[in-house]
C-alpha cells in the first residue's frame, strides 16, 4: 500500500503541555481542580500537560477556556505579514490524525487561517465543541469533508467552502476511509 506524503513540510509536533501546567499553576489550580471543571480525568489531563496525548479540539478548548487563555495563545506566530510554505507553524489545535498549520502571521491578527491535512478518518474529535468567536470558514482544498453544524451534516466536496456561526456546536471529519484530506479554515480570533 502507497502512503501519501502531507503537502506541507514536517516539523516537529508542538509542545503546548508545559504551557497549559504553568497556567493552571498561576492560577492555583490543582490538577484534580482543573480536572474536574473540564471533564477529563486526572490522568488523560496530566497525560496532555506532558505532551503524552493530545486532546480533542472540545477538550483543547475547555481547557483554555477554564485557564483564562486563548488557543492561539499556545503557538508562536511571526509578526512579518508573508508566512512562506517552509515556514507555516505547525500548531496542535486539536483532533486526531491531523497535521495543521498556522498561515496568518500572528495570533494576535484579526483573522487566523489554519491549514489543515487530514489522514483517513481524521478529524475535530467525536466531541462537539465551540469556538467564541464570530464567524468561521472552512474550505476543501483537496479530498471530502464532513461538516456537522448545530446537529446538521454537510458533505463537503474539493472546492467547496461553508461559513456558519463557530459559537453553535460543531466538528468536522474525513469521511474517507483511505484518502487524505485537506482543508483551510480561518475564523476570527476568540473574543477571550
Amino acid at each position: 500500500m502507497k502512503t501519501q506524503k502531507l503537502l506541507s513540510e514536517p516539523q516537529p509536533k508542538p509542545q503546548i503541555g508545559p504551557q497549559l501546567r504553568e497556567r493552571r499553576r498561576q492560577l492555583g489550580l490543582s490538577i484534580d481542580d482543573l480536572a474536574t471543571r473540564v471533564d477529563l480525568t486526572k490522568g488523560h489531563l496530566s497525560a496532555i500537560e506532558r505532551d503524552l496525548a493530545s486532546p480533542s479540539v472540545a477538550s483543547l478548548l475547555a481547557i483554555c477556556n477554564a485557564l483564562g487563555l486563548s488557543v492561539g495563545s499556545l503557538f508562536e506566530g511571526t509578526e512579518t505579514a508573508v508566512v512562506r510554505r517552509n515556514k507555516r507553524r505547525r500548531i496542535e489545535f486539536g483532533g486526531k490524525g491531523l497535521h495543521d498549520y498556522l498561515l496568518s502571521p500572528s495570533t494576535r491578527s484579526r483573522i487566523q487561517v489554519v491549514w489543515s491535512e487530514m489522514g483517513p478518518g481524521g478529524s475535530g474529535g467525536d466531541q462537539l465543541y465551540t469556538i467564541p468567536a464570530e464567524e468561521e470558514f472552512v474550505m476543501v482544498i483537496s479530498g471530502r469533508l464532513l461538516m456537522t453544524v448545530a446537529g446538521q451534516e454537510t458533505l463537503l466536496e474539493e472546492g467547496d467552502s461553508m461559513t456558519f456561526d463557530p459559537r453553535k456546536l460543531h466538528t468536522f471529519k474525513n469521511p474517507s476511509n483511505t484518502g487524505r484530506t485537506v482543508a483551510l479554515f480561518a475564523f476570527t480570533p476568540p473574543l477571550y
